[in-house]
């Protein structure tokens, strides 16, 4: 890991996620600072070697946390440990924000790869169980 301090970020945008990577050189983890539309969020699916922590910042979002469904509110904690169920939506009426943390450092790459799926990208959402097998992720239903 390398020391330093920056004001510049790299983003993605995919389905109703705006997500800037905070921290997109080595490091032995993934912080991930995401804007949800309102209804917009993660399906539910499995990351099976990734273990994460999602901070809730601002507005209303439901999780999935394996068979268990919470509306979290700024400043809830949900962990998910590696090979859980878990997704998420933002059931307000404005944006919602997380930060997502994730161990091993991967995650950022499923984002990059989302970020550039073609546009229209409602056309092209036949790649996206390729992009998530190739990122150690394995989607298993809709939105909770």
């Amino acid at each position: 890991m390398q020391a330093g301090i920056t004001t510049e970020f790299e983003t993605t945008e995919f389905a109703g996620l705006d997500t800037r990577i905070v921290n997109s050189g080595e490091s032995p983890f993934t912080v991930l600072d995401m804007t949800i539309k309102p209804g917009f969020g993660a399906p539910a699916h499995i990351s099976p070697t990734e273990d994460k922590l999602f901070i809730v910042i601002t507005g209303r979002v439901k999780y999935l946390v394996g068979e268990d469904l919470h509306v979290a509110e700024p400043g809830a904690r949900i962990q998910v440990p590696k090979g859980v169920i878990h997704g998420f939506t933002n059931v307000g009426d404005a944006d919602a924000r997380h930060i997502l943390i994730s161990t091993p450092r991967r995650h950022e790459e499923f984002f990059r790869a989302l970020h550039q799926i073609p546009q229209p990208r409602e056309q092209h959402m036949d790649m996206l169980p390729e992009i998530a097998a190739r990122n150690d992720q394995e989607i298993v239903g809709p939105l909770p």
